[in-house]
């Protein structure tokens, strides 16, 4: 795909990542539509960030006030947070997010 750096992939979502998971009860095409949505905005953003199923799921069960992002960044790129506030970091994924959200339901 076009937008992706080079180099960087995406697996797939797959029916056994998600069995077990907090996600097992969600509909397959959300999922992946929910973690595109993600990668998408984290691309746009050209941060080298990409997660997968078994890593929302995670970020899901540890966020407070359901943020995953928030989670994400103070878990695992907490050196950004000498430099950025966390909300500001947090406001900028959910964003560009919504404008990729926005985007695919308008094609």
């Amino acid at each position: 795909m076009g937008d992706r750096p080079p180099g960087r992939r995406v697996e797939p979502v797959t029916a056994s990542v998600l069995s077990g998971s907090p996600f097992s009860g969600v509909a397959f095409d959300s999922l992946a539509a929910e973690l595109a949505s993600y990668n998408h905005a984290f691309a746009e953003l050209e941060l080298p960030w990409r997660w997968d199923a078994a890593l929302l799921a995670q970020l899901k069960s540890m966020a407070t006030e359901g943020d995953p992002v928030g989670a994400y960044v103070e878990r695992n790129q907490a050196h950004l947070l000498r430099a950025y506030d966390k909300a500001f970091l947090c406001d900028l994924v959910y964003s560009a997010r919504a404008r990729h959200r926005q985007d695919a339901a308008a094609a």
